[in-house]
């Protein structure tokens, strides 16, 4: 039976709590890992609108866990994030939170059962009147009438913004007869196709490929945004000038002159309608009588309050620190003022609804609650009973004598069983009994002595609560490996010529057809223009640093001799590569042991859920110790993704088949934090772990030598200490290395000599990208991470000019909620003096600097502290840029954030958001400068062309800060910072010396080389080619496809792709293609995303076809111009010599001349161009059906 079912039981065990359900109730006794049961019980009874207020985001992580588990269906129960981030600080808006609270709030506001699960600043935050709200929504089905330029009105009336292509929530596109929309509230993007106005289908989509995925019977469209115009505008414009005027006189006049530029600038910007990031700031004005999400649950609905005292403090405290945060905006002259009450309502409102329920575990309610009845329901949790297996026993021994029926809820129920069974329970999954199985861990267990029932979870059973968190919505960066973003200006590199600028898309005709080409401008006086249909020739040029690539002449032979340097480099990277792991693979060691019963004990206390990519690390890594030569895996993972946790059971694995494991890390710092983490959860398994730095004993440091010698010490951690002579071991199996890059030249020789004698696993944060692990693959044991553990909410990220009241109020914010804040200051010289600036605005702050220059007997001690809980700010150079975990420093602040590569920035944010608070991440720049960015009024005023650009500030500052503003909102910003990191992650992979290579010819190219050398040397044991074969050139398989005259237009046309990165991207997609099935995939996603093809797209998908085919046969140029086809073939091509005698001897007309073979096309005469096409293919098919008549 399963938890759900148990659920629904409860009723009839207990009927009295569920008989009312109007009124104020208290369900007292109730303890906190049951509230959810009992909810969904009472959910599936009566089927009613539900809101639940609860403390904090995990928690209704874990509402939603159980109540899907109790049986509640997925697409009833909806997150209600809080909104009020824009409130604190200028930012754009989270497109999912925003998404997933628009669509929460259109859940509670429409009729019909649900279950909304809310925090208390979240349910208490102002939204738009329900009214207005329920009048906004527009239901569109198929084969309904609809004008799509009406739809689309609607959905700019709504707040979306025009995206191409829709990637985020909010977003949308019209192309033609087809509308994509991503809505709020909807997990994925929408895609409506039209024929006329009348509406064919109404599909979903997937994001990152912007393919169909399935189709939906109606969509239902709400707004993007909580505010929205009502006509009252302009009324509103004079009202907010009127009040900028009476505000600046009584501010200094550098703030009030800001205050009017801002105002002025929001004020424009509303009088025509426009949606903007700071509207959210007049939705007071706009509508004066909000309501919030408590007033959307209506005279049916309830309202649940999970521990109401809690409630009121969390309320309250969001309330304050919103005031605060408002006040101190007016005082820097940032927006008009404003009160709390204005966003937020009391959290007394939440007595204002007729139906609500209170879970207690007391019988305790604030002074404003009142409750009409209590049920008492005599429940408690059950403590934890690991390591008093006898106590465990007794217990269940004793609910047994007195009748109780006991519910084992498990996602491991074999284990349970076999458990159970040693104390002479056997639990059954369905039928009569007293002992019963269910599937599902619901986290923790709990005993109703009233119902004479106890729940008894994996928390108890296995002495972890694992329960399965939903996992959050998260945007992908783009493929790495794509010419998306490439405009005008971008480097290229072109594999016949080499780097130049690309510059844009023109058309040009040619004998008398239009084609399209890329204007490639290289070192003066040379341009290049680049048929559309050789795009596969052109990359975006890349690489892992921030300098720009030299120029290429068209003549003089230099970009041939860099490729020639190229190919040989990468030739003998693949060859020496091969050759190491060849010699690895003959160095003979006994395999280890399959799993122990121990192993999967302490798998299973690991208190989280493995995200799939984690857990494929952790499989293939054990799996590679049980093969009879030694391991060499490299495990790649982003911050905070459960890298650790994979060298802990790897580890774990090897002591149990008797070998000892020594851990590397590059600093003292790390090996501190990795002791904590192996100790924690290894040491209560009996493990014998010992630490090695610095700070260890002489006379510990003695007794752990010896251990280690003897066999006592199991797990020694350390730095590269652990390398140095008079260390020996019993019996060295596995060494794991954290942050090799991070090592020293010599200790990096001695790690290489240490990889032919026992198993080693890599540790690495800096991700690389897919292509080039894919490339290695075959070679190279690896692993990747790449999936946010569930719960994980995103770093909210600011960009602002510096301010002192800004940094103070984001210090005071983070200290005031128990936490810690890094300071980032890049400069040595200087650190002192920003260290007095912190002392003074903070001065209750207890602050620590580190920096590089400090040596490890300074520097340690702040860092212990730190981590420790001692100091609450460390002030710090971006050595803190990667390897520290401390989930309590939820906040990072970076001065002179303008002077730091995105890579950078995206490891220094990496520092926070490690729990489930949420985190900051404030970026500064220099006010010096400030006057040269635009002003927010400039900014809407362009926006919105009411004004010219003005060009007033560096062309590289200005790129620094458009990315800033970009990394901010986790969009394309984001993507290119990920990017970015991981062009670096591959230069540290391959080496200087490749890394050099990579530069002179991009990262793309350079990629594809590796790829085809190693692809040459897959069966290769000792370095060299097996077969002459298989030593061709890196680049044969890249060699363009055979161009193709013929006297049609075949493109892409502006009218139908009418973005020019989407055009390109297409192009790029149709050259790669080197069969006919890829091919059809994106002729398929062409006309998926914009409708029927005109008939010059088909004719460029029939002439690649053609080209593919004769790709395949040979052929290097086709020409079927002057009434005939001219196949030129390859001089290199396998082409038997009786071919051609054979094929004339089959067609009269057909001939040979010194150049080509020729094919006149046969009467009658040819009158379209789908004739032309179908002649040609008859021609290639007999050329292969001859071929295979010879071959036979």
């Amino acid at each position: 039976m399963r938890v759900a079912e148990w659920a629904r039981r409860l009723t009839e065990l207990n009927p009295e709590p569920f008989e009312n359900q109007s009124g104020a109730a208290c369900w007292s006794s109730l303890p906190p890992e049951a509230r959810a049961v009992f909810v969904a019980s009472a959910y599936l009874q009566f089927k009613q609108k539900m809101l639940v207020v609860t403390g904090s985001y995990d928690r209704a992580l874990a509402w939603q866990a159980k109540l899907e588990l109790c049986g509640v269906p997925h697409g009833e129960i909806f997150q209600l994030p809080s909104g009020s981030s824009a409130l604190f600080e200028d930012a754009t808006p989270e497109h999912t939170a925003l998404s997933d609270r628009l669509g929460a709030l259109r859940a509670l506001a429409e009729e019909g059962p649900k279950i909304v699960i809310a925090s208390p600043q979240a349910a208490l935050e102002r939204t738009l009147p329900r009214d207005l709200l329920l009048e906004s929504f527009l239901t569109l089905k198929p084969n309904e009438t609809a004008d799509p330029l009406k739809v689309t009105e609607s959905l700019k009336r709504l707040g979306y913004e025009e995206q191409e292509p829709v990637r985020q929530p909010g977003g949308y596109s019209q192309r033609g007869g087809i509308v994509d929309v991503w809505p709020s509230g909807y997990e994925q993007p929408i895609r409506i196709e039209w024929f006329d106005t009348e509406i064919e289908s109404i599909r979903t989509f997937d994001s990152n490929t912007q393919r169909s995925t399935g189709v939906i019977p109606a969509l239902g469209l709400s707004p993007s945004r909580e505010v929205l115009f009502t006509g009252q505008e302009e009324e509103l414009q004079q009202m907010i000038l009127q009040t900028l005027t009476r505000e600046e006189a009584q501010l200094d006049d550098d703030i009030a002159a800001n205050l009017r530029e801002i105002i002025e600038g929001d004020a424009q910007a509303l009088a025509h309608h426009q949606f903007f990031d700071r509207l959210e700031l007049y939705r007071p004005l706009l509508f004066p009588d909000s309501e919030c999400a408590v007033d959307f649950v209506g005279d049916d609905g309830l309202l649940v309050l999970d521990e109401p005292l809690e409630i009121e403090a969390i309320g309250n405290r969001a309330e304050s620190e919103l005031s605060q945060a408002l006040e101190a905006r007016v005082k820097r002259g940032e927006i008009l003022h404003s009160t709390a009450n204005d966003f937020f309502l009391p959290v007394e409102h939440l007595d204002s609804t007729p139906n609500k329920l209170s879970l207690t575990s007391m019988n305790d309610l604030p002074r404003w609650l009142t409750a009409q009845s209590t049920s008492d329901l005599g429940g408690a949790s059950l403590e934890p009973y690991r390591g008093r297996a006898d106590a465990f026993t007794q217990t269940l021994k004793t609910w047994r004598e007195q009748g109780f029926t006991l519910v084992f809820t498990t996602d491991q129920p074999n284990r349970a069983k076999t458990v159970l069974s040693q104390i002479d329970i056997h639990p059954v999954e369905d039928g009569e009994g007293q002992d019963f199985l269910s599937l599902g861990n619901i986290g923790g267990g709990f005993v109703l002595p009233h119902q004479k029932i106890a729940f008894i979870s994996d928390a108890e059973l296995f002495g972890v609560a694992r329960l399965k968190l939903p996992q959050r919505r998260f945007q992908e960066g783009a493929p790495i490996t794509t010419v998306l973003d490439l405009k005008p200006g971008d480097y290229v590199v072109h594999i016949n010529f080499g780097i130049g600028i690309f510059r844009g898309l023109i058309k040009k005709e040619v004998e008398g057809v239009e084609k399209e080409f890329l204007y490639v401008e290289y070192q003066a006086p040379d341009k290049l223009y680049v048929p559309a249909d050789q795009l596969d020739r052109i990359q975006k040029y890349l690489n892992p640093g921030d300098v720009p690539p030299k120029l290429n002449r068209l003549t003089g032979g230099e970009w041939q001799r860099t490729l020639g340097k190229a190919k040989e480099e990468a030739r003998a990277f693949a060859r020496d590569l091969v050759k190491l792991y060849a010699v690895r693979k003959k160095v003979e060691r006994t395999p280890y042991g399959l799993d122990t019963p121990f192993q999967s004990e302490m798998e299973q206390t690991f208190p989280w859920v493995e995200t799939p990519s984690q857990l494929r690390a952790i499989q293939e890594s054990k799996a590679d110790l049980e093969l009879p030569y030694p391991m060499d895996r490299l495990v790649c993972g982003d911050v905070g993704f459960g890298k650790t946790e994979v060298a802990i059971r790897v580890a774990f694995k090897a002591i149990q088949s008797g070998r000892q494991v020594a851990v590397l890390c590059p600093t003292t710092i790390l090996s501190e934090q990795h002791f904590r983490n192996f100790d924690e959860r290894l040491g209560s398994f009996g493990t014998k772990l010992a630490l090695i730095n610095r700070y260890t004993h002489a006379s510990n440091r003695r007794e752990i030598l010896d251990g280690l010698k003897d066999g006592d010490v199991e797990i020694v951690i350390g730095t590269h200490a652990l390398l140095g002579t008079g260390i020996e071991f019993r019996h060295l199996g596995l060494v794991i290395i954290d942050e090799e890059q991070k090592f020293g030249v010599k200790q990096k020789e001695m790690l290489k000599q240490l990889r032919s004698e026992v198993d080693v696993l890599t540790l690495s944060a800096t991700p690389i990208p897919r292509t080039l692990s894919m490339a290695l693959m075959d070679i190279r044991q690896m692993s990747l991470i790449n999936d946010p553990p569930p719960g994980r909410l995103p770093v909210r990220t600011f960009v602002r000019p510096y301010a002192g009241e800004v940094v103070r109020e984001a210090i005071l914010r983070e200290l005031a909620r128990g936490g810690q804040v890094f300071y980032v200051y890049n400069r040595v010289d200087s650190i002192n003096h920003v260290y007095e600036k912190l002392r003074k605005l903070v001065p209750t702050a207890r602050i620590g600097i580190g920096h590089g220059q400090m040596n490890e007997r300074e520097l340690e001690p702040i860092m212990v502290g730190f981590i420790k809980g001692e100091i609450d700010i460390l002030l710090c150079t971006t050595i803190v840029e990667s390897g520290l975990d401390i989930p309590n420093a939820n906040t990072i602040i970076i001065e002179n954030a303008d002077r730091l590569g995105l890579a950078q920035l995206y490891q220094l944010r990496g520092r926070v958001g490690r729990s489930d608070r949420q985190a900051y991440a404030l970026f500064l720049y220099n006010r010096a400068i400030d006057e040269t960015v635009k002003s927010s009024k400039e900014v809407q005023e362009e926006a919105y062309g009411l004004k010219k650009k003005k060009k007033t500030m560096s062309e590289n500052a200005l790129a620094r800060l458009r990315a800033l503003q970009e990394f901010s909102s986790l969009g394309s910003g984001y993507s290119l910072a990920f990017r970015d990191l991981q062009i670096r992650g591959a230069g540290e992979l391959l080496g200087a010396k490749q890394s050099g290579t990579m530069v002179q010819v991009g990262y793309e190219l350079y990629t594809q080389l590796i790829n085809e050398a190693v692809s040459a040397l897959k069966n290769s044991v000792d370095g060299e080619p097996v077969t002459a074969e298989t030593s061709k050139d890196p680049l044969e398989s890249l060699t363009p496809l055979p161009p193709f005259e013929v006297p049609v237009i075949a493109l892409l046309p502006d009218t139908y792709i009418k973005d020019h990165s989407q055009r390109l991207y297409y192009y790029q997609q149709m050259m790669s293609a080197r069969d006919h099935g890829k091919l059809g995939e994106v002729q398929k996603e062409i006309e998926d995303r914009y409708g029927r093809a005109p008939q010059t797209v088909s004719n460029a998908f029939a002439i690649m076809a053609l080209r593919i085919t004769g790709h395949s046969l040979g052929i290097e140029k086709l020409d079927a111009r002057q009434g005939r086809i001219a196949c030129q073939f390859k001089t290199s091509a396998d082409v038997p010599p009786r071919l051609f005698t054979m094929i004339t001897k089959y067609n009269k007309a057909a001939y040979l001349t010194r150049e080509a073979f020729i094919w006149p096309f046969t009467t009658p005469p040819i009158e379209t161009i789908d004739e032309m096409f179908r002649a040609i293919q008859a021609c290639m098919e007999e050329i292969e059906r001859h071929r295979q008549l010879i071959n036979n």
